[in-house]
């Protein structure tokens, strides 16, 4: 179950997270281009493409990082192969679901896909870190108690 319930947590946060990416794109543009971001569209399947990338991205998250006993370093290499892997994701689910068509766009999407994973990482952790606090508290109450 809490293998799930990352999955579930991850999906929403980098869910919203691509839809802040796509709101800063918005605002790049606007201001470098002066765009009055009349001719901004989204199509169906893009927007069906922001909680598939976050499920895809999850699962792969799921796979490679949830793993016990891992050495330091070991555990290292895998964040930096889940890096990896995740950047690929969102690349070819880039070029599938038309997120950029030149190659401003694409580093544009680049960029984003960074600020995504730290931010999504640095969630992840804050939260690891509450049910890590009421765990513990839970416990102490427990010795208390006895």
């Amino acid at each position: 179950m809490n293998k799930l319930k990352l999955w579930f947590l991850q999906t929403m946060m980098i869910s919203f997270a691509v839809l802040c990416g796509i709101v800063l794109e918005g605002v790049v543009f606007l201001i470098i281009d002066k765009d009055p971001l009349s001719s901004f569209s989204l199509n169906w399947f893009q927007l069906l493409s922001i909680p598939l990338t976050g499920a895809v991205c999850s699962l792969v998250t799921v796979l490679l990082l949830c793993r016990e006993n891992l050495s330091k370093k070991a555990y290292m290499i895998s964040v930096i192969i889940h890096c990896i892997c995740l950047y690929g994701v969102v690349i070819l689910f880039g070029k599938l679901f038309s997120w950029y068509t030149k190659m401003d766009g694409f580093i544009l999407v680049t960029i984003i896909y960074f600020l995504v994973y730290a931010f999504v990482w640095i969630a992840t952790r804050f939260l690891q870190k509450q049910d890590d606090n009421r765990i513990n508290k839970a416990l102490d109450s427990i010795r208390d108690e006895e």
